[in-house]
């Protein structure tokens, strides 16, 4: 990739120079394009409906245009596309579209909305179906003025303003931004010079790959939004870059839909964007996007402050970020198969074998790790000082999600654990009880003030964060030490093949700290299904009623196909079903969790996760678990798996994970002389010989190298890890063992 920002803007001049008699002869097609896109984003709001309120000066009556801030003029721009798309379909409708592109264009008085946002963004992005199909309606004086209206002379400022580049403009405001831009210079006729600034834009917003700072898509693959500028961490102490966050269904999917989008129009003529440009949309899309989504559901932490707002939520993040953006991918005739196969798990929450998405991958600028299967998929969003939790403004948009990145584990099935769109579990979710994460219950969740980006709860004070992964299992661990908490312990979590076990260790609160509530490490908060089992220490199986029930010393809990077998036997399990209200909107939920009590000293979970799991299964895996947990100290935890002759391993400190037999293999040591997180499993082995896979990495982001000493039935084998250089520093390394 160039990296010459004056060369690339020349190059790019004399390029259009050159093609600009061609461009002519294309513009034809690419206004095709574009009246097809709006055509298939405009409102199908029946004209029943919308000519008794259109009145004859062109508004609508039930509109409080300049009293509602963006709303009314919003609506009326969804209403003018969707009186066009009728007029397209055979209604003629030419004295309405005209009337109503008037009263808003002359007559309407100005939008009194306070935030810039429904100005350059939340207006002209339901305006542009309408003007588009309406073209060959309006007189060019008034499509000129429209356009100056609502894309240039706004209170805001204009709709694309080429001194606001993309690298200081969040993707959720750059991907509109960018194709409004283009649609304006389309109408206008000033497409040529547009399109080479929004083309250099979306370079470097897409196709540049900078390890910390900005916005944009990062060394793991991912889109980073809304970061935490470097000045603000360094006030803090915390870092002397960008702190990283990410939302691909939030903030990403705006980007990733409009830009997509806007890439298609121009798909096969001679001012196509670059390749570059477009492998850029490609590697967010496919390198991040596809691991974020079971069915409809997209991951929950990735949502943004967006995840307790009732019209957005995890359902509508994947209709933008997957649905739409992979039909516009489809588009440009490149990487069919995998999009293919990524729109095929969106409409199928059991894909077909051959499109299921099988893997492990941890995104290592985010502190999300995330696992798939054809049966299900997991994750889990931790925190570091590299890292900011999931964004929250309080008081309406997730502004009690203080927890949601201490270990949040997400387990989808059925695609349906949260709910259906608009009545999501999170519109009144009990936000001290986040599934995998253990802290002490509260009422009083701390948050922060609006727009103080540099606020220290945001943060977890600690590098001890992070994740390995061998491509189809993985591990991930974090210490926990959050401002203004005073609760400290390891947690970690182990994702093999159809199990996942869940740890954690010297969990201690005394003196002053306690607060009478109980420390505690919730299972499950989704929607209800109906019904639950327990099987008890006795033998026996319950299956309580709605309402609250408490089981001591549990052996295992099945809900929604999903069960927790638990290892330590120690146990004391709360269970919640109830139903809670939001609006007129009645909402069934299911909460467990585990009870540590209010002062607990040294106290320890240890539970594994069965996806999609029947109770028969679930009877078979309690009464022979294929999990060992090996230790569970407050500076190591180790976790063999029976099956595939696995162990993991996070060493807090320098250390060993002491011999065992994994499975039926030999017994097997791992010393290493860093801490860090590995995975190793057993391949091959005979009477004189084994083959071993080990996978290292370094949760701390500091080391160079790692030196490890593997010991296998009493032999021996040391290595010397090369540790993955900056802009990879978290990521893993796999190596090939012979002991």
């Amino acid at each position: 990739m160039a990296t010459n920002f004056g060369l690339r803007m020349l190059i790019l001049l004399l390029t259009a120079t050159a093609v600009l008699a061609g461009w002519e002869e294309e513009l034809d097609t690419v206004l095709a394009r574009l009246t097809d896109a709006a055509f298939a984003s405009a409102s199908h709001e029946s004209l029943q409906t919308l000519l008794p309120l259109l009145q004859a000066d062109g508004s609508f009556s039930d509109l409080k245009y300049g009293q509602d801030g963006s709303n009314a003029f919003r609506t009326h721009g969804r209403r003018q596309s969707a009186l066009m798309y009728h007029h397209v379909n055979g209604d003629d409708l030419t004295p309405e579209v005209i009337s109503s592109f008037y009263y808003i264009t002359y007559d309407a008085p100005d939008n009194p909305d306070t935030n810039w946002w429904g100005h350059v963004i939340g207006v002209p992005i339901v305006m542009w179906e309408g003007v588009t199909l309406a073209r060959g309606l309006l007189s060019q004086e008034l499509m000129t003025d429209f356009l100056d209206r609502y894309w240039v002379n706004t209170p805001a400022g204009p709709v694309w303003n080429t001194e606001d580049h993309s690298d200081t403009m969040s993707g959720g405001n750059f991907g509109p931004r960018a194709m409004l831009a283009e649609v304006e210079g389309l109408l206008r006729g000033t497409y040529s010079e547009v399109h080479m600034e929004v083309q250099e834009a979306m370079y470097r917003e897409l196709a540049q790959r900078q390890p910390f700072g900005g916005n944009g898509l990062r060394p793991d693959g991912c889109l980073h939004q809304h970061n935490i500028q470097g000045d603000h961490a360094t006030h803090h102490g915390y870092l002397d870059h960008t702190l990283s966050n990410i939302y691909n269904t939030g903030y990403g999917r705006e980007l990733l839909r409009y830009a997509s989008n806007l890439l298609t129009w121009y798909t096969g003529t001679s001012m196509d964007f670059e390749d570059d440009t477009i492998e850029g949309m490609f590697a967010a899309y496919l390198e991040c996007q596809q691991w974020l989504f079971r069915g409809h559901t997209s991951e929950p932490t990735t949502c943004g402050r967006h995840l307790t707002d009732g019209s957005l939520t995890t359902l509508y993040g994947t209709r933008g970020a997957v649905r739409d953006t992979g039909n516009n991918l489809k588009k440009l005739g490149r990487h069919l198969e995998e999009v293919e196969s990524v729109l095929h798990r969106y409409n199928n929450v059991l894909p077909d074998p051959e499109h299921a998405l099988v893997g492990n991958k941890f995104f290592f600028n985010s502190d999300l790790t995330v696992h798939q299967r054809r049966e299900y998929m997991a994750s889990v969003r931790i925190l570091s000082n590299r890292t900011t939790r999931p964004e929250t403004w309080p008081p309406s948009q997730n502004g009690d999600g203080y927890f949601q990145g201490d270990g949040f584990l997400t387990v989808l099935v059925d695609g349906e654990e949260y709910g259906k769109p608009k009545t999501e579990v999170f519109l009144v979710y009990d936000w001290a009880k986040v599934p995998g994460v253990t802290n002490i219950y509260t009422t009083d969740i701390p948050q922060y003030r609006t727009g103080v980006y540099w606020s220290e709860r945001f943060f977890n004070n600690v590098t001890f964060s992070g994740g390995v992964s061998d491509g189809l299992m993985g591990a991930v661990a974090m210490v926990t030490n959050r401002p203004h908490e005073p609760l400290r312990h390891l947690k970690s979590w182990f994702f093999f093949d159809d199990v996942i076990v869940a740890l954690g260790s010297d969990i201690s609160l005394g003196g002053e700290d306690v607060t009478g509530e109980s420390v505690v490490t919730t299972l499950a908060q989704l929607v209800y299904d109906g019904s639950f089992a327990i099987g008890t220490a006795s033998g026996e199986e319950v299956t309580p009623s709605w309402g609250s029930h408490e089981e001591e010393q549990p052996i295992w809990l099945h809900h929604r196909n999903i069960s927790y077998v638990f290892l330590n036997g120690d146990e004391r399990l709360s269970i919640l079903a109830d139903t809670r209200t939001h609006g007129s909107d009645e909402i069934d939920l299911f909460t467990a969790w585990l009870d540590h009590g209010t002062s607990p000293e040294g106290a320890s979970h240890a539970y594994a996760v069965l996806p999609a799991a029947d109770i028969g299964k679930t009877r078979d895996f309690a009464a022979a678990p294929d999990v060992e947990v090996l230790s569970k100290t407050s500076s190591l935890h180790v976790v063999c798996h029976r099956t595939s002759k696995t162990l993991g391993a996070v060493f807090v400190k320098a250390g060993a994970t002491g011999a065992s037999s994994c499975g039926d293999s030999g017994k097997l040591s791992l010393l290493v002389d860093a801490p860090c997180l590995a995975l190793v499993s057993v391949s091959n082995e005979s009477a004189d010989a084994a083959e071993l896979s080990v996978s290292l990495a370094d949760p701390q982001q500091m080391y160079d190298v790692i030196r490890i000493k593997v010991t296998f039935d009493g032999r021996e084998a040391e290595h010397t890890v090369q540790m993955p250089p900056v802009p990879k520093r978290g990521s893993s390394i796999t190596i090939d063992v012979t002991v």
